[in-house]
């Protein structure tokens, strides 16, 4: 005789839908979720875990309603308040999904957990200051577990290194060290905090983790990154670009890319977006100032130049456009874009006004009392004349590098978010350089006098010069106080953020020929497209 199927336990339920969401099957996740919340109604689980999962398919109102739900009944829960932040801050409602983390917080209990969740969602949100305050307290409850410990420390010396803090991150990543004497990302941090010298390095550390670590592992490829640093700051540049070699073979290694995506795509906006378009005055009152290029090009330092203006606040690597241009093109009509030349000529159907209120939606909740604010997602390269077309009155600030400087600049850079998935191999950072170089060419003949070519070299050699220049262009008064941008308190949140902290050096100018022989690669793939190199 067949023995009967036993009815899951909650807990066996709510394990389900969360395999269901590792395995990104959102719609069987949504179903376990909903038969947990119809047997155990007065159990946090099936709410949240629900609300998790809308929010995950793109469904924040929905996510919201059910999480509020839960809370009418059970207001102090602080795991539900945060995701109720979470959906409020993906319906761009800033003030209330703040207002919620810190309701969140106060129903932490002693739970350091908790805390450090908050944390992590006001780091998220931009609210770095709050962020330090929560991870102080949860340290200060979280005595006996060490490895936790070290994670909260880790996760507050980033915080600080974003404010500017270099002495307090350097405190807590020692401590980080103390715990656990091979942790990569505390040992490279270390060694990016300061210029190394030979009497104080973080070499002998660097090499004896890397003895003890897996050697095609990502922490490998983080300590050879933290190496490469160190290695150059000792001028021993053989030494550096060995350990940087070894870093982007292990990192290409981990990744799925492939270049001819990102090749179509740009070559496809060129030939759609082959003649200007006259748009109705008036729209878009507004005037940002888009920041656009390559990454570790100069882009944040001309931001925080610009954000020194007292006219001008910095609002970082915002997906606000991208977002607009992507919400809009999914509403049009017709089959969805089979390819990227299909998926250009919907963009090009876009009208300016729906996409200016889109792309406001999004930015207005972070916006504070300057009149003009940046937007330094540099991806925006794709999209000048959508940025125009929205914003009639925006200015683009193109930053430039030499082709060489540009790529090894991006060579020895470990980013942490898979925006620049070309980053790793030579090859494909000088392809991808060749089809952003062609697109802006293409830019300025459709945009005659638009787009603002600011130089990271004419930044260096005359500072005030190039500031005068940009200044006019965004159609600011100048300001002494954009000269003095390593004084700005801002908030950095790119691998640039100690160097803007900083007076600026020429020796930065010529760091690639170095390795010119190493450059090779590059060199090669940008002297067959006809860029000129000297």
């Amino acid at each position: 005789m067949m023995r009967p199927v036993m009815a899951l336990s909650q807990n066996a339920l709510e394990k389900q839908v969360s395999e269901h969401l590792a395995r990104g099957d959102l719609d069987a996740a949504a179903a376990a979720a909903a038969r947990c919340r119809q047997a155990w109604p007065a159990a946090a689980g099936g709410w949240l875990l629900g609300s998790i999962t809308a929010l995950l398919g793109g469904d924040p109102e929905a996510a919201l309603a059910l999480i509020e739900e839960y809370l009418r009944v059970r207001p102090d829960d602080a795991q539900c308040l945060l995701q109720k932040a979470e959906c409020l801050l993906a319906r761009n409602e800033r003030a209330a999904a703040l207002a919620a983390a810190e309701s969140a917080a106060a129903h932490a209990g002693q739970s350091p957990a908790t805390l450090e969740a908050v944390g992590e969602f006001l780091t998220q949100a931009g609210e770095h200051t709050r962020a330090v305050a929560l991870y102080d307290q949860a340290l200060t409850l979280e005595q006996r577990d060490r490895v936790r410990r070290a994670t909260l420390l880790a996760r507050r010396a980033a915080v600080h290194r974003v404010l500017g803090h270099f002495d307090l991150a350097e405190s807590d990543y020692r401590e980080v060290l103390a715990i656990d004497p091979v942790a990569p990302k505390a040992l490279k941090a270390l060694s990016e905090l300061r210029r190394q010298t030979r009497e104080h390095n973080w070499v002998g550390e660097m090499q004896q983790a890397l003895s003890r670590l897996p050697p095609e592992s990502e922490h490998a490829a983080i300590v050879h990154f933290g190496l490469a640093k160190s290695y150059q700051d000792l001028g021993e540049h053989a030494a550096s670009w060995r350990h940087l070699s070894a870093a982007n073979r292990i990192e290409r290694a981990l990744i799925q890319y492939s270049p001819d995506a990102d090749r179509a795509l740009m070559r496809a906006m060129e030939e759609v977006f082959a003649t200007g378009r006259a748009e109705a005055p008036g729209v878009g009152e507004e005037s940002p100032i888009f920041i656009v290029g390559l990454p570790r090009c100069g882009s944040t330092l001309v931001e925080q130049i610009l954000s020194n203006h007292p006219q001008v606040q910095a609002c970082g690597e915002l997906t606000a456009m991208t977002d607009a241009i992507l919400t809009l093109a999914n509403r049009l009509a017709g089959p969805p874009p089979t390819d990227a030349h299909s998926h250009a000529q919907r963009l090009a159907a876009l009208e300016g006004a729906s996409l200016a209120q889109e792309y406001l939606a999004r930015v207005r909740p972070m916006r504070s009392a300057q009149a003009r604010w940046t937007d330094k997602q540099l991806i925006n390269f794709l999209y000048c004349p959508l940025l125009l077309r929205a914003f009639p009155q925006a200015r683009i600030v193109h930053v430039t590098r030499h082709p060489l400087a540009a790529c090894h600049a991006i060579y020895r850079t470990r980013f942490t978010t898979g925006g620049y998935p070309f980053a790793y191999d030579l090859t494909e950072i000088a392809e991808f350089y060749v089809g952003y170089r062609r697109l802006m060419t293409h830019w300025h003949r459709l945009l005659p006098g638009r787009i603002l070519d600011l130089p990271y070299e004419a930044l260096v050699t005359g500072l005030e010069p190039a500031v005068r220049r940009l200044l006019e262009y965004a159609r600011l008064p100048f300001d002494t106080a954009c000269l003095e941008f390593h004084r700005n308190p801002a908030p950095v949140i790119t691998a640039s953020s100690v160097q803007v902290r900083q007076p600026l050096y020429g020796s930065s100018l010529d760091l690639w020929k170095h390795y010119a022989e190493g450059l090779a690669p590059a060199r090669a793939r940008l002297e067959a497209a006809g860029i000129a190199l000297e």
